[in-house]
């Protein structure tokens, strides 16, 4: 059930997706940086801290009870206390459920919300995984690798288990249950990222330095280095041709910039008072714009803080 019981000092199923560079809020680099904070033995923010997710954790009982049902399963157990371990891989999992799956089999049931990914059928073979999620999503015939495959098939590794289901409830009144079994390909590609990672983690624990991935983006390069030192370092000739394009990416904005100005303008000139236009085959609005009274503000006090700029400043040099 709710709350977290794997060890943060290994790789876990549930940071798997941003690990494998699938997550939308989370890079590699965070998930290193954040399993060294707590070897350092720093306090580790919550990874997940938000309203709809408490509401996620105070239903998943109820969303896999209604989906044991569904399968005509019997009553699932919630009450996983222990993270579970790979006996081979440094992976931790903890399980929102499980339950028997007595042998039935399955086959893809869209009225009923069943669905089987990967194959036409699947028996329900020994105790299954269950994974239960809540999300404001519009109802899918597969869910996103984000949001539950990938920690399933970790955690099905970790159970020995033949098959799991992800039990998801969408916008609080549309079930689907979506049925896999292990699949080879994604193991394969999960015990590669944990031994790299592992590898990682055992660099720092070496010698203190941090080997860090790719980043993903330039925003997880700022959170990767979110300090700068007073030096100067000398880079190659493709940063000069990366510098130059973003010097020339700029301009063109500046430019279009200055066409939609002039353009807008002209546009008004004709329209004058009207709030609406037509042009040939475009519809133009120029309405007004209205705002509730609002009482003042008294904007409070801040201390001094530093935080790394998160763009590049260039400048040609003479």
């Amino acid at each position: 059930m709710a709350g977290k019981k794997t060890p943060n000092d290994i790789m876990s199923a549930s940071r798997l997706p941003a690990l494998m560079g699938l997550s939308k809020y989370r890079s590699p680099n965070d998930e290193l940086l954040y399993t060294l904070d707590a070897l350092r033995g720093n306090e580790l923010p919550e990874l997940i801290d938000s309203e709809p997710a408490d509401w996620g954790n105070a239903l998943e009982p109820v969303i896999m009870q209604q989906a044991c049902a569904r399968l005509g399963l019997g009553t699932p157990k919630v009450d996983h206390d222990d993270a579970l371990f790979h006996p081979d891989w440094p992976l931790a999992a903890s399980l929102d459920g499980s339950v028997d799956g007595q042998s039935v089999t399955v086959t893809t049931d869209p009225e009923a919300g069943i669905f089987v990914i990967g194959q036409d059928s699947i028996t329900l073979d020994g105790v299954g995984v269950l994974e239960a999620k809540l999300t404001s999503m519009q109802p899918e015939d597969s869910p996103p690798l984000w949001r539950g495959p990938i920690q399933l098939q970790a955690q099905m590794a970790c159970a020995g288990a033949k098959w799991g289901a992800i039990c998801t409830l969408y916008q609080g009144i549309r079930m689907r249950v979506f049925l896999f079994a292990p699949h080879q390909a994604t193991l394969d590609a999960i015990r590669e990222a944990v031994h790299e990672f592992n590898r990682r983690v055992a660099v720092w624990k070496a010698d203190g330095t941090i080997d860090y991935y790719a980043p993903q983006d330039s925003e997880d390069a700022n959170r990767t280095w979110p300090q700068a030192v007073a030096d100067e370092v000398m880079l190659d000739d493709l940063a000069q041709t990366w510098a130059r394009e973003i010097m020339e990416a700029k301009q063109d904005i500046k430019d279009a910039e200055a066409v939609i100005a002039d353009r807008e303008k002209k546009i008004k000139i004709q329209m004058k008072e009207s709030s609406n236009a037509v042009a040939g085959q475009y519809r133009i609005a120029w309405p007004m714009r209205h705002y509730k009274a609002a009482a003042p503000r008294v904007v409070p006090a801040k201390e001094a803080y530093s935080v790394r700029q998160s763009t590049l400043t260039i400048k040609e040099s003479a």
